[in-house]
């Protein structure tokens, strides 16, 4: 269970520095932890992106999920400061929700233990 908070952790928090260093100014971040799964809503208020980088931040975190792969490289999200590991991320969601909602950024991503 130790792994699975760090791991929670690292998607947020490389989900949030993508969004902040793109010039995010405002988001809310909520995580509900359930039976056998958590979920993790983030809302960019004003949403100051356009299609081009929603559109890339919905297809690299919908990557399909890799269990072998996310056993070995769970730890590298977050390490690289040259650019971002949104891909890694996606390999560690069973599914993500990314969408323009008014005037805000809607990110949900449901990840399966």
């Amino acid at each position: 269970m130790q792994h699975e908070a760090k791991k929670i952790t690292l998607i947020v928090n490389e989900l949030l520095t993508v969004l902040l260093l793109d010039g995010s100014s405002e988001i809310d971040i909520k995580i509900l932890k359930q039976n056998q799964r958590t979920e993790i809503i983030m809302v960019q208020h004003q949403c100051c992106h356009d299609d081009r980088f929603i559109e890339r931040l919905r297809y690299n975190l919908n990557t399909q999920r890799q269990k072998e792969v996310e056993g070995y490289y769970w730890q590298l999200v977050g390490e690289n400061d040259n650019g971002d590991e949104l891909y890694l991320v996606g390999t560690m969601v069973d599914q993500a929700i990314v969408e323009r909602r008014g005037e805000d950024l809607f990110i949900q991503l449901i990840r399966k233990m």
